[in-house]
């Protein structure tokens, strides 16, 4: 851990630790190697016990799904207009990557609904890091697309959105794809994911095996 504390070899301390934005346990520590890049340590004790751990994460859940439903993904419907097709009619396919952003603005609103103040205040900028989309089907003017959102990957400053677009009106699938964001400060340092976001992104949280 890197630190501008006076530490030395065999010195005790502690550490308070943020687990996924839903509590901050503290780690009694010895440490065991002091370097210039950091410092190497044992934990000797972690002073919240797992079952308060535990039943604080239970209780975070129940207040996530009262205010996020049962279903751990995000959908919004999206209408294609004239001005998304090319002359053959479909959608053009750099649109999907737009309809991507599309619904990342509105999971976020959804799960921040005081987002322009939260920026305002902070500075941040949500940064578009690697974007993907496989093309499986069409999608003509006037069809409405179902896109759904789903979060992995999720890092101290990044998370990937994973989204589906479907034909409503058929369930038939149309593309799959990612997009990665990470946080950044208004000067381009990367910064954490705010705690406001935390727990919307782990709650639509997949599982990656």
């Amino acid at each position: 851990v890197q630190t501008d504390a006076d530490i030395k070899k065999g010195d005790s301390f502690y550490i308070d630790v943020k687990v996924m934005g839903c509590k901050t346990i503290t780690l009694f520590c010895e440490s065991k190697r002091c370097e210039p890049s950091g410092v190497g340590f044992s934990v000797l004790n972690v002073e919240q016990s797992k079952s308060d751990f535990f039943v604080q994460y239970v209780a975070d859940q129940f207040k996530a799904i009262k205010r996020f439903g049962d279903k751990r993904v995000f959908t919004t419907k999206i209408m294609v207009t004239l001005k998304d097709t090319n002359v053959f009619g479909n959608v053009y396919f750099s649109n999907f990557i737009e309809y991507q952003g599309i619904i990342r603005e509105k999971f976020l609103l959804s799960a921040v609904p005081n987002l322009h103040e939260l920026l305002t205040k902070t500075g941040i900028r949500f940064v578009t890091v690697d974007t993907y989309n496989r093309f499986i089907k069409n999608a003509y003017f006037g069809d409405t697309l179902l896109a759904e959102l789903t979060t992995s990957h999720m890092k101290a400053a990044s998370c990937r959105l994973n989204i589906t677009f479907k034909n409503n009106k058929t369930g038939e699938i149309l593309g799959k794809g990612y997009q990665t964001f990470c946080i950044v400060k208004s000067n381009g340092k990367v910064v954490r994911i705010p705690d406001e976001l935390l727990k919307p992104l782990d709650f639509f949280q997949e599982v990656v095996t």
